[in-house]
């Protein structure tokens, strides 16, 4: 029976440990960009933001449905509509000062980060060893929210190297935490025909 209950949970998570990856590389790509061009023009970092929120809000969304039934498939749903519609108002409204920008950013992390540090506790109940991965990221994703607010800045660089910085640290916790849960599900398959 637990040998089953493994095998069924080992097959799901080979064929889906890829999109913590896939959205790990957009954002690693899109920080690059951001840090290697610290000053394009207002319109661009606006567009750039909003189009990165909706698709990164869209594989969320993906990753969430694929993992219906899952412990926390949920949050990721959750994640990707709160995505979908910040990138959205952005994408619609194109217009806004660097400090609107700023504050919507923030807040597009801190309920981020406040989503992922939920979806954590809800994953480490039920010994889901992804939960790591996904506090940390609720973790970096409310820290730069909260350094936002408190140091809004009136220049389109330091907003781009921001954004730049959090999307490459983000990226790199994805990346990191889809090849675990792959290494994980190696070692359980081994386990399991082991014994």
């Amino acid at each position: 029976m637990v040998d089953d209950v493994t095998r069924e949970v080992a097959r799901t998570v080979r064929t889906l440990w890829w999109l913590p990856v896939l959205r790990g590389v957009v954002l690693l790509v899109l920080g690059l960009l951001l840090m290697a061009q610290p000053e394009p023009t207002l319109a661009a970092i606006v567009w750039l933001f909003g189009i990165f929120a909706v698709v990164d809000g869209v594989v969320a969304v993906v990753q969430g449905l694929v993992n219906r039934g899952v412990p926390g498939w949920g949050w990721w749903l959750a994640q990707g509509l709160a995505g979908i519609a910040v990138g959205a108002i952005v994408i619609v409204w194109p217009g806004p000062t660097v400090r609107v920008l700023f504050f919507l950013l923030a807040a597009w992390l801190l309920l981020l980060g406040i989503i992922w540090i939920i979806g954590a506790a809800a994953l480490s109940r039920t010994r889901d060893p992804g939960w790591f991965w996904m506090l940390a990221s609720g973790l970096v994703s409310t820290l730069f929210a909260l350094l936002l607010v408190a140091r809004p800045q009136d220049t389109i660089g330091v907003f781009a190297v921001l954004l730049g910085l959090f999307a490459f640290v983000a990226g790199a916790l994805a990346v990191v935490s889809g090849f675990a849960v792959r290494a994980m599900v190696r070692d359980l398959e081994r386990g399991v025909r082991a014994a």
